[in-house]
This record gives C-alpha cells, structure tokens and sequence, in this order.
C-alpha cells in the first residue's frame, strides 16, 4: 500500500513528518460519514416529531372549535326570551298593594 505524508512546519523552524496511510483516510472518512449520518437522522427524527405535533394541534384546534359552537348555540337557548319568563314567574316576587306617587318639582317618582 502506497502511504501518504504530510509536512508540518512549525513557527519555530522546526518541522514534524506525519505520515497517514489510506486505512487511517478510510477510518477517518467513515467517522464522519457515520457522523452525518447520525445527524441526519436525528433532523429527520426532529422534523417527523414537529409534523406530528402539528398535526395533534390542529386535531385539537377544531376539536375545540366544535365544542365553542355547540356551546354558543347551548348559550343562546338558554338566554332565549322564553327561559327568561320562565325564570321570571319562577322568582318569588313580592306584589305591591297599594302605589303611591309623590310628585317633586313637576317629576314622579315611585313610592310604595
């Protein structure tokens, strides 16, 4: 097998030989594809989990706004006209007898 050397020279003068051979190019270059790798997977891993995410949210969102709907509509027939004389004769209202008016400068008021 055929090596490879590199040359390192030193700010001082001084130079250092390294030699690397294409086993150690290989190991190196299979370290960082298998690093990228892992990396992918762990964007895709993210991505598919954000997806998944909004999906559930959205779910949600109508969901709730089904439940707004059925609740306005539940709101409204409560507050209707009828439930409201309803509510009314039901109430324990004292009947005045007997109404006075006094009359002040020109106005009435009510007095019982």
């Amino acid at each position: 097998m055929k090596s490879a050397s590199l040359i390192s020279v030193f700010p001082l003068g001084t130079s250092l030989k390294l030699s690397f051979s294409m086993k150690s190019w290989a190991v190196i270059l299979f370290g960082i594809l298998v690093s990228l790798f892992a990396i992918s997977i762990l964007q895709v891993n993210a991505y598919t989990r954000e997806l998944y995410l909004l999906q559930d949210y959205e779910a949600k969102i109508s969901q709730l706004t089904e439940e707004n709907k059925s609740l306005e509509i539940n709101f409204t027939k409560a507050n209707s006209l009828n439930n409201i004389g309803d509510f009314v004769q039901n109430m324990t209202f004292v009947k005045a007898e007997n109404i006075l008016y006094i009359k002040v400068l020109e106005t009435t008021a009510l007095a019982k």
